[in-house]
């Protein structure tokens, strides 16, 4: 039987002609690593590795974004991370979320909400578990 099992990419938005701002936070900032792929490059696209997975940035008109949406971030040794972004020149909010652990949100240049989440705090094999199909956690 087929299943899905793993995220592949994830893509969000930027206005047009915001590749180089994104270029400028998600490599220079985050040190993401850019992707190149002669197969997939296309005007209007950045892509970068986020471990097997992909992050993918496309131009496009662009009303803004949702604030409940987010892109969550697994980072090993958090606070020496914070204090890198910061020394950088980033805003980085770390009220974190009461019981939850080690997490801090930032914004990217075109409002794009970033979860730093402390690697060693959540493990997803210990947290996760197979929901019931009419299963929603509110």
């Amino acid at each position: 039987m087929s299943s899905v099992f793993a995220i592949d990419h994830v893509q969000l938005p930027i206005p047009p002609g915001g590749g180089w701002r994104a270029r400028e936070f998600y490599e220079e900032r985050l040190g993401l690593r850019e992707l190149r792929d002669p197969a997939l490059d296309r005007p209007g696209t950045l892509r970068f590795q986020l471990g097997v997975q992909r992050l993918d940035l496309h131009e496009g008109p662009y009303s803004g974004v949702a604030p409940q949406a987010h892109l969550a971030l697994r980072v090993r040794g958090l606070r020496d991370f914070i204090g890198a972004l910061r020394e950088r020149g980033l805003r980085v909010d770390t009220g974190g979320v009461p019981d939850v652990g080690a997490r801090a949100y930032l914004d990217d240049p075109f409002g794009n909400r970033i979860e730093l989440i402390d690697a060693l705090v959540l493990g997803a094999a210990e947290t996760a578990y197979e929901a019931d199909p009419l299963e929603f956690a509110v």
